[in-house]
C-alpha cells in the first residue's frame, strides 16, 4: 500500500514542478518582453518620435557665425562642428550654440556631395580665430521650427512640417536651411520663404 501511495503521488508532483517551472520562465519572458517594449518607448520619447511640432513664421535676425565648410552628408557634420569649438576654446571664446547653415536640397544633391557651413553663432564683439571662417546671416522671413529630442528626428519632423505648411498655403521653401543647436532643448529650424506667384 505504502509503495502504490508513493508511485501515485510521484508523478502529479513531478507535473507540478514542471508547471512551476514553465510559469516561471514565462513570467521572466514576459517582464523581458515589456521591458523592453517600455524600454524603446522611452527612447522613442526621448528622441521626440511622439512630439508634435509647431511651424510659425516670423522675422529671422541675422547671425553672427564662425566656420568650417563641410562637404558629405548632413548628419556627419559633428566632427567639423567640434574643430570649430575646439578653435574658438583655444581663442579664449565659449562655443556655446552650435550651428548648421545647409546649402543643397537632399532631394537633388547626393549625400557626399551636399555642402554645408558649420560651426558656432557669435556674439558681436567676438574675434574669430584666423583657422576659422567668419559670416553673417542676412535676417530674412522664415518658417521656423523649435523641437525638443533628437537631431535627425528633429530634422524630419521639422521639415515635413514646413513642407506641408507652404504647400497649403501656397509659398516656396528657399535654402539655405540653418538649424540652430543650443546646450539644451529645444534646437530650432529655418527656412526662407516666397510666395508663389
Amino acid at each position: 500500500m505504502g509503495g502504490s501511495h508513493f508511485f501515485n503521488e510521484h508523478p502529479t508532483t513531478m507535473t507540478e514542478q514542471k508547471r512551476q517551472i514553465s510559469n516561471k520562465f514565462l513570467a521572466t519572458v514576459l517582464v523581458g518582453i515589456a521591458t523592453a517594449l517600455f524600454g524603446t518607448l522611452a527612447v522613442l520619447f526621448y528622441l521626440g518620435l511622439f512630439t508634435r511640432v509647431d511651424v510659425e513664421r516670423v522675422q529671422a535676425p541675422s547671425y553672427r557665425i564662425a566656420y568650417l565648410p563641410h562637404v558629405g552628408p548632413y548628419n556627419q557634420i559633428e566632427p567639423t562642428i567640434k574643430r570649430v569649438a575646439q578653435s574658438l576654446e583655444k581663442a579664449g571664446l565659449v562655443a556655446k550654440t552650435a550651428f548648421a547653415l545647409l546649402l543643397d536640397d537632399n532631394g537633388q544633391v547626393k549625400p557626399e556631395n551636399r555642402r554645408s557651413k558649420t560651426g558656432y553663432l557669435l556674439s558681436d564683439r567676438a574675434v574669430v580665430p584666423t583657422d576659422l571662417q567668419e559670416g553673417l546671416i542676412q535676417p530674412r522671413e522664415v518658417l521656423r521650427v523649435r523641437f525638443s529630442g533628437g537631431t535627425l528626428m528633429g530634422s524630419y519632423k521639422a521639415y515635413q512640417a514646413m513642407k506641408e505648411w507652404a504647400s497649403v498655403r501656397g509659398y516656396q521653401l528657399l535654402l539655405p536651411a540653418l538649424e540652430i543647436y543650443p546646450p539644451g532643448d529645444p534646437k530650432e529650424y529655418q527656412l526662407g520663404i516666397r510666395k508663389k506667384s
